[in-house]
């Protein structure tokens, strides 16, 4: 295809965009207040993952980022051969949640690692519990955005979905939708137990867990990243 003709099918699909988000905009008058998130997010999110892939494709395609281990992953556009638990781990140790607010330093790979001994506790399936531990593995490569902020920011939702695809693919994770509102649930209880836990005057309720929280407290003799591995390695990976 050459210049011209790219050029043309880059216009063909701006005035489908245009035309996507006239229609959001019609249904949005026409929807009551309390129900356009549920009924138009996901329309929301196409649009603006159809728009980064048109501005990407226009710009020589989505950038790479370097990794722990000296490759590189395309985030937008990622290629399961390319997604490396070492390099998880270690990105997951040195990011922090609630973006470093907390009491003190916490990270998501410690967090990953108490979600999936809860989901185990609660009696999940064998990839349930894998995927306790690789639901948050997408921040690895996206970094971490706060809920209140991910919420109003197009596209981000929709990238995050496809990553997080990508990397059950490359770890051969299955998940029934039992699964996934077991991991769900497991995450959220243990999300507002960290919360309760590092804002204690916040008035943040904790729920009870069925997993002993030990894991909340930092090991200063273990490393967040070999703390993640090593459950890795007790749930069959290398």
């Amino acid at each position: 295809m050459d210049s011209l003709d790219e050029n043309e099918a880059l216009e063909d699909r701006l005035d489908r965009l245009e035309s996507e988000v006239e229609t959001l905009r019609r249904t949005i008058r026409a929807t009551d207040d309390g129900d356009v998130e549920t009924a138009l997010r996901p329309r929301f999110e196409a649009v603006a993952g159809e728009l980064q892939a048109v501005l990407a494709e226009s710009n020589g395609g989505h950038g790479v980022i370097d990794t722990r281990t000296g490759g590189t992953i395309t985030p937008l556009a990622a290629d399961p051969d390319d997604v490396s638990l070492a390099d998880i781990a270690h990105a997951l140790a040195n990011l922090t949640r609630f973006t470093g607010h907390g009491a003190a330093f916490y990270s998501v790979a410690r967090h990953a690692v108490h979600v999936s001994h809860e989901v185990e506790a609660r009696g999940g399936s064998p990839d349930a519990i894998r995927w306790g531990l690789l639901h948050d593995a997408t921040e690895a490569y996206l970094a971490d955005v706060p809920a209140p902020v991910k919420q109003s920011l197009p596209g981000y939702t929709r990238a995050e979905a496809e990553l997080a695809t990508v990397v059950r693919e490359a770890f051969d994770i299955a998940l029934s939708s039992a699964d996934e509102r077991l991991v769900d649930a497991a995450d959220g209880d243990v999300g507002r137990y960290e919360l309760a836990v590092h804002f204690p005057d916040s008035g943040h309720e904790k729920p009870a867990l069925e997993y002993e929280s030990a894991d909340l407290e930092r090991d200063p003799g273990v490393d967040d990243d070999e703390l993640f591995l090593r459950r890795a390695r007790e749930l069959g990976y290398e």
